[in-house]
């Protein structure tokens, strides 16, 4: 299979940090976000901060999820890294996929049903079981999803586990 020349590795790595990036820094404003929750004292505030923590879910966060697991595996691909020679490697592709696959199919669904919530009854919504929920499992996700992605960075710097192969 072909390999990647050294100017598409540096654009790959240059696209998969700026996304890494992103994500980190999206992860970390929704976990910040609840700060500025506790001012909230309309409904249509309540409605605007669900909306924005929508916005920033969907089309910050999201992309930037998608497009780091993408550049990831065009690195894995077409470069010497390969999927599973390394453990620092095998960490990040868990909590990679992991992370996007409870994005998905749980934290999404669950922010935009939140929205809903809000839209429907306003400040009200803050009286909603499922809206209390979601809020503390929002923010506990976001407290997780954070501290699993500055690991990610810190093993992507150090790579503390050897080759595999090697160790066998």
């Amino acid at each position: 299979m072909k390999k990647l020349t050294r100017f598409q590795q540096n654009l790959f790595k240059t696209l998969h940090l700026i996304s890494a990036s992103i994500w980190l820094t999206g992860v970390i404003t929704l976990a910040l976000m609840p700060f500025i929750s506790v001012n909230i004292k309309s409904g249509d505030e309540l409605y605007m901060y669900n909306l924005v923590y929508h916005f920033i879910d969907i089309k910050i966060l999201s992309p930037a999820a998608i497009s780091t697991l993408i550049t990831g595996l065009i690195f894995s691909i077409f470069a010497n890294w390969g999927f599973f020679k390394h453990g620092w490697l095998i960490y990040k592709w868990v909590i990679t996929v992991l992370i996007i696959l409870a994005g998905t199919f749980y934290l999404g669904p669950m922010v935009i049903t939140m929205l809903e919530i809000a839209d429907i009854k306003r400040i009200s919504a803050l009286e909603d079981s499922y809206y209390q929920s979601g809020s503390s499992i929002g923010l506990w996700a976001s407290i997780v999803n954070t501290a699993l992605l500055i690991i990610a960075v810190i093993v992507s710097v150090y790579k503390p586990w050897r080759n595999i192969k090697n160790e066998k």
